[in-house]
């Protein structure tokens, strides 16, 4: 690699550049892209096609969708952190997010080639399009820390949540009328029209993040690097210089190690919930839709109202409270039969995916020292995809091998309770403390 020149670009401000309500909404539109992709292909209307359509094996179809969210999250979690520290260092953070946008624009919409019987090709392009979306999750949190501090993360946090839902529910609305091919006798013209399903999302997808890259500012500063040395050689050297540092950032690394866990049943959930309500509830593809129409709603306004009571009652305690929700959801799930009764349960799965890794991720920014943001967030990178390849491999095994989904999820319901117990254990004061110290890496 080419040693980056030691000053800054022109167009990239110095950290203390005052932050501007068009910056913040630029980085709140990422997530307006993110939920689409999110909503329309992994949870709702895509993981349905590649069940009914191109598998036809609900059993198998569960499998084979854990299996690729669990390679996906594997391959995040491995680079994740590298590429954190070689945005931090080259300050080029908003180049790496705009190569994970357009690797989840260009897979996305290559799935409009995926057919009947097409299971390998559609797993291929789901995998790859998800490593993109899970990587940019990285690079756009790491901008929060530059632009918020104590006293409004969490409102800031919210406020992209709920952007985010907006945006999924408004491209689920806008998906809708092409998901009458979503069956398993299907004529070919409605075939043709379900696969323009992610043609529509990729398209969103681009036109969502012009916001991001137009106002968000690169706050990074390009560092020189040392004579004879590589980027990548420099990353490795800071990673393991941060991780011999981690003592002093102990409570963030107890907040990791919670999330890590609690993390993996919310990913689980959304991998599998419409295909919960298909195959165990008895739903049909437009009642999927109303559900998540209001699932979104519902964790819109979740986001919002879960954002501003962290910056009041502390981000621990709401997360924890978001946690008892997760338990009673699944719980609920386990127990429900009648589709009213399922309305129950996803109105309570909306509330906590509205607050939960929206509010963790405001704590995280305020427990990560600014100039490692990316660094740190790719760290967060780790704890959200290290075991978020365990949940949907369960549910996908214990959906399989009982021919029943219904232990499959209340099995769920053990990883937020496990993330509750050590999140317990998180000192929220000395965890803010220790962030005011950045860590000084030799040669920096």
């Amino acid at each position: 690699m080419s040693q980056p020149s030691p000053n800054p670009t022109a167009d990239r401000p110095p950290p203390s550049t005052p932050v501007s309500r068009r910056e913040i909404l630029g980085w709140c539109f990422y997530d307006v892209a993110d939920s689409a992709f999110t909503t329309v292909i992994v949870t709702v209307l895509f993981s349905v096609y590649f069940g009914t359509v191109v598998v036809g094996d609900p059993g198998r179809a569960d499998f084979l969708w854990g299996l690729a969210a669990s390679i996906s999250e594997l391959v995040v979690a491995v680079l994740a952190p590298v590429l954190g520290a070689i945005a931090d260092f080259s300050g080029s953070r908003k180049r790496f997010l705009a190569v994970c946008a357009c690797t989840v624009t260009l897979f996305t919409a290559a799935l409009w080639f995926v057919g009947p019987g097409m299971t390998a090709l559609a797993l291929v392009l789901y995998v790859m399009a998800n490593i993109g979306f899970a990587g940019g999750g990285v690079f756009i949190d790491s901008f929060l820390p530059g632009i918020s501090n104590a006293t409004n993360a969490g409102r800031i946090s919210g406020m992209k949540w709920a952007m985010g839902y907006g945006g999924g529910l408004l491209a689920l609305v806008v998906c809708f009328p092409f998901a009458s091919g979503i069956k398993t006798d299907a004529s070919p013209d409605q075939l043709a029209s379900a696969r323009m399903i992610p043609l529509v999302v990729a398209v969103w997808y681009a036109l969502a993040t012009i916001p991001t890259f137009l106002f968000l500012k690169e706050r990074g500063v390009r560092q020189p690097l040392p004579p004879g040395d590589t980027l990548l050689g420099t990353a490795f050297r800071r990673l393991s210089h941060t991780f011999r540092n981690i003592r002093r950032y102990r409570e963030l690394v107890k907040l990791l190690a919670a999330f890590l866990i609690y993390n993996d049943g919310i990913v689980t959930v959304i991998a599998f919930a419409a295909r919960y309500a298909k195959e165990t509830i008895g739903f049909e593809t437009q009642d999927i839709v109303k559900l998540f129409i209001v699932m979104n709603v519902i964790a819109l306004v979740g986001a919002l109202s879960f954002g501003w009571l962290a910056d009041r009652i502390g981000q621990k305690r709401t997360i924890l409270l978001s946690l008892g929700i997760w338990i009673s959801s699944t719980t609920l799930a386990y127990f429900s039969h009648s589709k009213a009764s399922f309305f129950v349960v996803a109105t309570l799965a909306g509330i906590g995916m509205g607050s939960c890794q929206s509010v963790t991720r405001s704590l995280v920014s305020l427990f990560t020292p600014k100039e490692n943001a990316a660094e740190f967030f790719g760290f967060l990178g780790i704890a959200g995809k290290a075991l978020a390849f365990l949940g949907p491999l369960v549910f996908g095994f214990l959906s399989s091998t009982t021919g029943s989904q219904r232990p499959a999820i209340l099995s769920i319901g053990v990883f937020f309770i496990l993330g509750a117990i050590i999140l317990l254990t998180v000192n929220e004061q000395k965890g803010k403390e220790a962030a005011l110290i950045p860590v000084d890496h030799p040669g920096a």
